[in-house]
């Protein structure tokens, strides 16, 4: 499931109006509409994961991830043993990403 039908979801399903939540988490209610639509949620997405590692938390989506195979775990084990830099990382992205 795409983070933003998630987000949608759950909003909907509490009978929460777009407005009301928007307020309630500090964001105009045309930026929430953006993430709902995917027009933001990958730049929404990144600013949950920066804020979620500044408190050392892991989002439950990699948990589980990390759970389900944990393979990707050795390999960033690897990766922090062996410095790996973030130009090397944009590179396993792109791989990743042709792979869709």
């Amino acid at each position: 499931m795409e983070f933003s039908d998630y987000l949608s979801q759950k909003r909907t399903a509490k009978h929460i109006p777009i407005r009301k939540f928007a307020a309630a988490i500090g964001i105009s209610p045309s930026f929430l509409c953006d993430l709902e639509s995917e027009e933001d949620a990958e730049l929404f997405r990144s600013l949950v994961e920066q804020s979620m590692l500044r408190g050392d938390k892991v989002s439950p989506e990699i948990s589980a991830y990390l759970k389900r195979v944990p393979e990707a775990a050795v390999a960033l084990r690897k990766a922090n043993e062996n410095n790996v830099s973030k130009e090397q990382w944009e590179e396993i992205i792109k791989i990743l990403e042709e792979k869709k």
